[in-house]
């Protein structure tokens, strides 16, 4: 007969290369699921801080939006003070304009020049009763 193998062995002999192959392998494929293990634990727990972190922000984000609300209502608030307080200056600088307007009517004598004359009075015996103070010609 020949020297052939028969098929069992030819079998055997397979199933033992398979097995000195994955003998050969098993450590470098053990270690390489451990790999992957670790970097799915690790993506995992980036994964937890990025929604820890998203939600921070969005909290952040919803209260940046409150604040500029009740900033928006603040400038409203000082717009229309601005408003009113331009109305105001308005209606002061008519009185103004008009006590300018009536003062040029007086006489030299009216009440309003012996008043202006009196304050002036006043000011000299001030200025008279304060101690000299160095002038500094810059503040003039």
């Amino acid at each position: 007969m020949g020297h052939g193998k028969s098929p069992v062995d030819e079998l055997v002999d397979g199933i033992d290369a398979i097995g000195t192959i994955l003998d050969e392998n098993l450590p470098q494929m053990s270690s390489r699921i451990d790999e992957m293990v670790r970097q799915v634990l690790e993506a995992t727990s980036r994964l937890g801080e990025l929604k820890i972190q998203s939600k921070e922000v969005a909290e952040g984000y919803t209260e940046l939006r409150k604040g500029i609300a009740t900033l928006d209502i603040r400038v409203e608030e000082i717009l229309a003070t601005i408003g009113a307080l331009t109305r105001r200056i308005d209606l002061l600088q008519k009185s103004v304009l008009e006590l300018t307007d009536g003062s040029s009517h007086l006489s030299s004598e009216s009440d309003l020049s012996d008043t202006v004359k009196m304050l002036e009075d006043r000011l000299k015996k001030l200025e008279e009763r304060l101690p000299s103070v160095p002038t500094n010609p810059n503040n003039v």
